[in-house]
């Protein structure tokens, strides 16, 4: 995507759950927490490069109750 060396992915995934247990007092997840992530990385020169990102998570905890968190993230990568 864009000039040579740029990068661009899409992460989907789902959180680890319980689906039962024979523990007592851990109970079985009832609702599906996702995990979404997006990124793109761009060669700033031959060495240097910037991979700013965005992570959503849905219902985290795997509860509907809680609000989705959204995370912004950048990364600079030094190579020598």
């Amino acid at each position: 995507m864009g000039q040579e060396g740029n990068l661009a992915g899409i992460i989907v995934g789902m959180e680890p759950w319980v689906a039962s247990s024979t523990i007592e007092t851990l109970g079985d997840d009832e609702d599906t927490s996702l995990h979404l992530e997006a990124f793109y990385q761009y060669q700033v020169t031959e060495n240097i490069s910037l991979t700013p990102g965005v992570v959503w998570i849905t219902a985290p905890n795997h509860n509907n109750d809680n609000d989705d968190l959204v995370i912004g993230t950048i990364r600079t990568t030094f190579s020598f």
